[in-house]
Formats: structure tokens, C-alpha cells, sequence
């Protein structure tokens, strides 16, 4: 039997899905990421529902959705190109691959045209010492819907594993790097969005995570079953540079994520009056006071620790040290 497609329309071009692995030998227990390129010619197709199918030679499968968020192991968002680790092995030997692609309402081909205005976004301006801040950029969508519905399988290359261990497998793989935290000021309070890592760096839930602030007052923070305790990072005045690590179930620890900055706006006296001044040398006495008093307090504990032990020693019998001392001289 011979099949053979063509496109609907000679001047529509078709859409076509490119699937491979970065590697075609590996051993464990190093990642393997899988790639799946969607396209309608040139020009990349995003928010399409791909899902890779990775079987080992001794038919147990893996199923994996593929995503295009410029997460984990996706490098750029929206460029087409659909990732995910794949740490799930289960066999030594030959893997296959197989990938699928729908789409329909949700998905859209990205436009390559240039926005009217080049010009740069300026946030805001400061007059008298306070921040004037202008209305947020709007967001420009360069998409363009694609009008009908699809479906594609590819098939990429197979890949070989080794050193695989029998049994169930160690959890060695700890939460991808957050690379795309932002961090908005709104009113008294700072919102923070960032794409969520997984277990096994994308693939799974994490656990929890772990972030790293610099506040003039410390505090922890709760957001939506993530725990977030402070840690002082860097302070550069009224600028607040915030970090966040994920944390995985076996307690792994992820890099990192990059620093989203806020600048809080800081009303500033008469500089003549020297109120600012003022104002930090008193918080900085205050601090200095305050680790002057638990070093006192500490050096007084270990003290009383120190001669509490030396009288306990003093009354204790002595007769084993005397016959030990006895059979060291003989």
C-alpha cells in the first residue's frame, strides 16, 4: 500500500512535527530531553497539545506532555519548540519515540512582524524624591490563529540507555531552576509569578520551596502551599532583589532562580534637618544593641554552663581515673 498526502491549499504551507532526543546513547543517571518542532512552514505554531510516547524495548511506556513555556528543559517560550526531561527509566537498552500534536482553538502560529512603536517602555520617573509611575506596558500578541484544526504524529530516533539499576529508582533529580521569576509592587504588597518547577526537574509536583529576601523586616510569607522563609540576600537602598529554590520530596535542593527586583518608593526629610541621618544611625543602634545583647546573654549562659560542669565534675568519685593512673605508671 501507498500513501501519499499533499497540502489543502498550494498556497497554505503544511503543518509538519519534527521529534528527536538530545542525545542517541546515555547512561543513567543523566536526563534525557525530548524535542518536538511544530511548524507551519517556517513560522512556529504555539499553544498546540503535544505529547511524547517513549517505549522501551521491553514495551513499557512513558508518557510525557511536551511544553513550550521557556521552562525546565524549554529554552525559549512560544518559539515552537516543545520540551520535557525524561528520567522515568525503566530498562537497559533500546528506547523508541513517538510524538503527537492537536491542535484547534488554542493554537496559534507566531507573526514575525515588527510592533509599530520601537520605542522604549519607561516605567516611571522620580520627581521630589518619589516615584511617578506610569500606566502598565500593553501587552502586544503577535500570534496569529491558525483556522483549522490538526493532528500530527512523528516518529524521532531511538536512543540507547545503560546503567540502569533494577528495582525502583533513586530520586537524584532535584527541581529545576525558576528562570523567569517577576516580582510587582502593588501597594503594600509584592506579587511574585514564576513558573513552577517540578519533582524530577520539570516533570512532577515539587514539594515546596525556599525564598531568599532582603526586607528591612524579616518575615515568612505563605503562597498557596509554598513555604517561604528569609534569608538576607544583597540590600542596595529602596530596592528589594528577591530569589526563590525549590525544594523536591527527598529534600533536593534546585539552583537558584534569577532575581526579580522592586523598588519601593522612600519619602525623604529635609535633607538640612538631617532626619534621614538620624533615622539610620538609630535603626543601626538599635541593631547593634540588639546582637550586643545576645552575645552578652550567650557568653553568660556558657559561663554558667562552664561552672555548673565543673562542680558536677568536682563531685563525682575519682577512684576509677586513680587505678587507671596506677597500671599507666607500672
Amino acid at each position: 500500500m501507498t500513501v501519499t498526502s499533499r497540502a489543502a491549499s498550494s498556497s497554505v504551507p503544511p503543518i509538519t512535527v519534527n521529534a528527536k532526543m538530545n542525545k542517541n546513547s546515555n547512561s543513567f543517571p543523566n536526563p534525557m530531553i525530548v524535542y518536538a518542532e511544530v511548524l507551519q512552514g517556517y513560522i512556529p505554531i504555539i499553544g498546540a497539545s503535544v505529547t511524547a510516547i517513549i517505549e522501551s524495548n521491553k514495551g513499557n511506556t512513558k508518557v510525557l506532555e511536551l511544553l513550550d513555556n521557556g521552562a525546565g528543559a524549554d529554552a525559549f517560550k512560544n518559539d515552537g519548540v516543545y520540551s520535557r526531561y525524561f528520567t522515568a527509566y525503566s530498562d537497559n537498552g533500546r528506547y523508541g519515540l513517538k510524538v503527537r500534536a492537536h491542535g484547534g482553538t488554542n493554537s496559534a502560529r507566531q507573526s514575525f512582524q515588527h510592533p509599530a512603536n520601537r520605542a522604549a517602555f519607561i516605567p516611571g520617573w522620580v520627581v521630589n524624591g518619589e516615584i511617578k509611575r506610569n500606566p502598565p506596558r500593553p501587552e502586544t500578541d503577535n500570534a496569529q490563529t491558525v483556522l483549522e484544526s490538526f493532528s500530527r504524529t512523528a516518529t524521532g530516533d531511538a536512543f540507547v540507555m545503560s546503567d540502569v539499576p533494577s528495582g525502583p529508582l533513586p530520586d537524584l533529580f532535584p527541581p529545576s531552576q525558576i528562570t523567569d521569576l517577576h516580582a510587582t509592587l502593588d501597594g503594600d504588597n509584592i506579587n511574585l509569578t514564576w513558573t513552577a518547577p517540578g519533582d524530577d526537574f520539570d516533570v512532577g509536583t515539587g514539594k515546596n520551596g525556599v525564598m531568599q529576601f532582603d526586607l528591612s523586616e524579616r518575615s515568612s510569607l505563605k503562597s498557596k502551599g509554598v513555604f517561604i522563609g528569609g534569608k538576607n540576600l544583597r540590600r542596595n537602598a529602596t530596592h528589594i532583589f528577591i530569589a526563590i529554590q525549590s525544594v523536591d520530596k527527598s529534600n533536593l535542593t534546585s539552583k537558584s532562580s534569577n532575581f526579580a527586583q522592586v523598588a519601593f518608593s522612600v519619602s525623604q526629610g529635609d535633607p538640612s534637618a538631617g532626619s534621614g541621618s538620624s533615622s539610620g544611625v538609630n535603626t543601626m543602634t538599635v541593631v547593634f544593641s540588639v546582637i550586643g545583647a545576645v552575645l552578652v546573654v550567650t557568653i553568660i549562659v556558657s559561663a554558667t554552663i562552664c561552672i555548673l560542669n565543673k562542680r558536677n565534675s568536682s563531685r563525682r568519685p575519682r577512684t576509677a581515673f586513680k587505678k587507671k593512673k596506677q597500671k599507666k605508671q607500672k
